[in-house]
């Protein structure tokens, strides 16, 4: 998937921060599994989570791409 390495790439050199419910993390991963879209993140205390994409609520600004995603049907081909 040369779409997730690069935004894998870019996630290792810069500081993508995402919102799940209340709480803010760092962007860390992202992976594409049988048409779901799992993300690791971490917390500022270094603890690492595994979320889905479509549990983001929010993200940095820099990912404002992503606002108009059609989460229902991410992966689908």
């Amino acid at each position: 998937m040369m779409i997730i390495d690069n935004l894998n790439e870019i996630l290792e050199n810069n500081d993508i921060m995402c919102r799940i419910g209340s709480d803010w993390y760092r962007l860390e991963e992202i992976h594409m599994n049988d048409n779901k879209m799992p993300i690791f993140v971490s917390d500022e205390d270094g603890e690492d989570y595994e979320f889905d994409i479509t549990d983001v609520d929010e993200f940095d600004p820099m990912f404002e791409i992503f606002r108009e995603m059609d989460w229902h049907n991410v992966g689908v081909a």
